[in-house]
C-alpha cells in the first residue's frame, strides 16, 4: 500500500513539472499599459496632464458662507442675511510654438435668504417683504481664452481696476463711490511684455455694463426750472469701451495707470423742446494705483493706494453700473447719470472722483487684519443730483488650515453733500429719501478653497 501511495505521488509530481515545462514554451500575454495620471507642474500646483494629450488641467472650487447684519432703516427692512455660494472653476494650459494656450472658466450657485442686502453689506433703499427667495442663481464668473498676449472672453476682472478698496476687505465696489470694482466684464485685449516689470494692455470692453444713467428717467421734473421732460433712454450700443493700461511689477510692489473711453448714446423726446433728440456724448475715465510691499513690518503686508477721475463714466469711479441710474448708499436712493440733459436736450457730462487707500497686516502668518478708507464725489449737472460717500472698513481673518478661512468684518458709511430731498429713481418726486446719512454693516464668513 504504502509502495502504491508513493508510485502515485511520484507520478503526479512528474506531470506537473512537463506541464510547468510546456507552459514556459508557450508565448506570454503582456497586460496592456496603464496610462497613469502625470502631475504638471511647470503651470503651478494642482495641474494634471489629461490622458492622451499635453494638455495641463487644474479643476479647483470654493465654497463660501456668509452672514449678514445692516442696520435696518425701517421695520420693513432686513436687519440679517444669509448666503451660501458654491464655485467651481476649470483652468487648462496646452503648449505650443506660440507659447502656452490658456483656457479657463468659473462658475458659482448662490443662494440668499431675505431681500435688501447688495452684495456689499449695504442696506437698499426699498426692502421687501422680509421673505426670500427659494431659488439659487447660477452666475458665469468667469471664461476667456489667452493665446499670444490675447485674451478673449469675459475676464475676472476689467483691465481698468487696480486693487479696489485696497484688495484687503470683503467690500465689493463698483457702488456708493467707493473706487471701481467691477469684476467680470466681456473683453477683447492684447498685453504686451516688455523687459524690467513692465507691460501695456489695449483692451475693447462691453460698455452697455458701464451704463449709468441718462437723466431724464422716467418723468422726473427738474427743480430749476419746474419742467417735466419725457422719456430718455441709452438707445443702442455702438461702440464699446476703449480701456488702456500701463504695468509695472518689482520686487518693492507694483502700480498701474488705467485710462478708458465710454460712450454716452441716448434716444428720447424732450416736450419742451418740442422734437425727438438723439444725442451722442464721449466719457473718459483716468486711474492710477500703487501697491508697496511691507516686509519690514511682517512678510505678506502690503499698502494699496489708488484714485480715479471720471467725466461721463460714473462706472469707473464706483458711482453706477449696470444701467441702474441709482446707488443706494446707507438707504437713500442717489440718481447717478452719467449726464444730465437740461429741457432743451442738451447734454451736460457729471464729474465723479473716488480716493481708497488700504492696509493689509499679518499680525501671524495665520491671522491676518485688513483696514480700508474710501472717499467719493458726485457733481452732476443741477446741484440736486450733487453726493459725496465717506466709507470705512476693517476686517480679521484667520487661516487655522491652508485654503480655509473665517472671517469678521464690520463697515461705517455716510452720506455728505447730499441735498434735503434725493430723489428716488423712479416716479420721483413723490418717493423721497433722506431720513438717514449714516449706517454701520457687518459680516461673518467662511471660506473653503480646494
Amino acid at each position: 500500500m504504502k509502495l502504491m501511495k508513493s508510485l502515485l505521488l511520484g507520478s503526479a509530481a512528474g506531470f506537473a513539472a512537463v506541464a510547468g515545462a510546456q507552459a514556459a514554451d508557450l508565448p506570454a500575454r503582456k497586460a496592456a499599459p496603464v496610462e497613469f495620471v502625470r502631475v504638471c507642474s511647470q503651470f503651478g500646483a494642482g495641474f494634471f496632464y489629461v490622458p492622451g494629450s499635453d494638455t495641463c488641467l487644474k479643476v479647483s472650487g470654493r465654497v463660501r458662507a456668509d452672514y449678514i447684519w445692516n442696520e435696518p432703516l425701517t421695520r420693513a427692512s432686513n436687519t440679517t442675511t444669509f448666503r451660501a455660494r458654491g464655485y467651481l472653476a476649470l483652468d487648462s494650459f496646452t503648449p505650443t510654438d506660440w507659447g502656452p494656450l490658456r483656457a479657463t472658466t468659473r462658475v458659482y450657485v448662490t443662494r440668499d435668504s431675505g431681500r435688501g442686502f447688495n452684495g456689499n453689506g449695504v442696506n437698499l433703499a426699498n426692502v421687501g417683504n422680509g421673505a426670500g427667495s427659494t431659488n439659487a442663481d447660477v452666475a458665469l464668473d468667469w471664461a476667456y481664452i489667452q493665446f499670444a498676449g490675447i485674451t478673449a472672453g469675459r475676464v475676472a476682472v476689467s483691465f481698468f481696476e487696480f486693487a479696489p478698496f485696497g484688495g484687503v476687505t470683503y467690500l465689493g465696489g463698483g457702488a456708493n463711490g467707493r473706487g471701481s470694482d467691477y469684476g467680470a466684464i466681456d473683453a477683447l485685449a492684447y498685453t504686451a511684455t516688455f523687459g524690467g516689470g513692465f507691460s501695456a494692455t489695449i483692451a475693447i470692453e462691453d460698455g452697455t455694463e458701464r451704463r449709468a444713467a441718462a437723466l431724464v428717467n422716467g418723468g422726473a421734473t427738474f427743480l430749476t426750472t419746474g419742467v417735466t421732460a419725457g422719456n430718455l433712454n441709452y438707445a443702442g450700443h455702438v461702440m464699446p469701451d476703449i480701456v488702456g493700461r500701463l504695468d509695472y511689477t518689482g520686487p518693492w510692489g507694483s502700480a498701474a495707470l488705467t485710462g478708458a473711453v465710454h460712450q454716452i448714446r441716448t434716444t428720447g423726446i424732450f416736450p419742451a423742446a418740442g422734437n425727438a433728440i438723439g444725442e451722442t456724448d464721449y466719457g473718459f475715465a483716468i486711474q492710477g494705483g500703487v501697491k508697496v510691499n511691507l516686509p519690514m513690518l511682517a512678510p505678506g503686508d502690503a499698502l494699496f493706494l489708488q484714485a480715479a477721475y471720471a467725466d461721463g463714466a460714473n462706472s469707473y469711479t464706483g458711482w453706477g453700473a449696470l444701467g441702474i441710474g441709482s446707488q443706494n448708499l446707507v438707504g437713500q436712493a442717489v440718481i447717478t447719470p452719467d449726464t444730465v440733459y437740461d429741457v432743451l436736450g442738451n447734454s451736460h457730462t457729471t464729474k465723479t472722483w473716488s480716493i481708497v487707500g488700504g492696509l493689509l497686516h499679518y499680525w501671524t502668518p495665520t491671522l491676518r487684519q485688513g483696514v480700508a478708507v474710501a472717499y467719493g464725489k458726485h457733481d452732476a449737472y443741477g446741484s440736486f443730483y450733487d453726493a459725496a460717500a465717506l466709507t470705512v472698513a476693517t476686517n480679521m481673518i484667520w487661516t487655522p488650515v491652508k485654503g480655509f478661512d473665517i472671517g469678521a468684518e464690520v463697515g461705517y458709511q455716510r452720506l455728505t453733500d447730499v441735498p434735503n430731498i434725493v430723489y428716488s429713481p423712479v416716479n420721483a418726486p413723490t418717493s423721497l429719501f433722506g431720513l438717514q446719512k449714516d449706517g454701520w454693516f457687518g459680516r461673518l464668513r467662511f471660506q473653503r478653497d480646494f
